[in-house]
């Protein structure tokens, strides 16, 4: 049972994100919208822990290895057209992630179907990372717009742009680390392409 953790929680992951779109939009409530944030920081946990377990564990494998990056971009998206419907996202940022997950997946896939592993880039982490930030932010001002002692801070932080810079600088770094996936994976395209001309 315990070598199947790692696969619940990936699994867990994706059952749990429609709950999560469903509370934050379907809903207007603070109550759900809180539950939707805990659920929502109980899935990103799980994607930190499925691949620490099942590397701790000796247990990956080739469901972990497909189905766990799947996860997260199920989550990651959903949570960022959430957050676009709900006019707190800007729309061309939630292009960018959208289009980059569907563009490196769809690059992975073609390697892999040609026998070719993806080299990775470390950008990746650096990506996740403020995705994740964009996401929290986001959903923080979800949770103060329920309270209207905080309608100064919300107003003070857009007055500043902060919440703007910060979601543009997590556009800019998702659409680099496409572009620096194209060009780390150059020598596999430029075959592939040659092959047919």
């Amino acid at each position: 049972m315990i070598h199947n953790i790692p696969n619940i929680l990936t699994i867990f992951r994706i059952v749990i994100t429609p709950i999560i779109v469903w509370f934050l939009i379907g809903f207007d409530g603070f109550t759900l919208h809180l539950v939707a944030v805990i659920l929502f920081i109980i899935a990103s946990l799980t994607d930190f822990f499925d691949g620490m377990l099942a590397r701790k564990l000796q247990v990956v494998s080739e469901f972990g290895k497909f189905m766990d990056p799947l996860a997260d971009k199920i989550l990651v998206n959903s949570t960022f057209i959430t957050l676009n419907i709900m006019d707190i996202m800007p729309i061309w940022i939630t292009a960018v992630v959208i289009f980059r997950d569907m563009f490196v997946t769809l690059l992975r896939w073609g390697m892999l179907a040609n026998g070719v592993s993806m080299n990775t880039s470390q950008l990746a982490k650096l990506k996740t990372a403020f995705q994740y930030i964009s996401m929290y932010v986001g959903l923080v001002f979800i949770l103060m717009g329920h309270f209207e002692v905080l309608d100064s801070l919300v107003a003070w932080l857009e007055e500043w742009f902060v919440t703007e810079t910060i979601f543009a600088v997590t556009g800019i770094v998702t659409a680099y680390t496409g572009f620096n996936y194209l060009w780390i994976n150059k020598v596999y395209l430029k075959s592939f392409f040659e092959e047919k001309e």
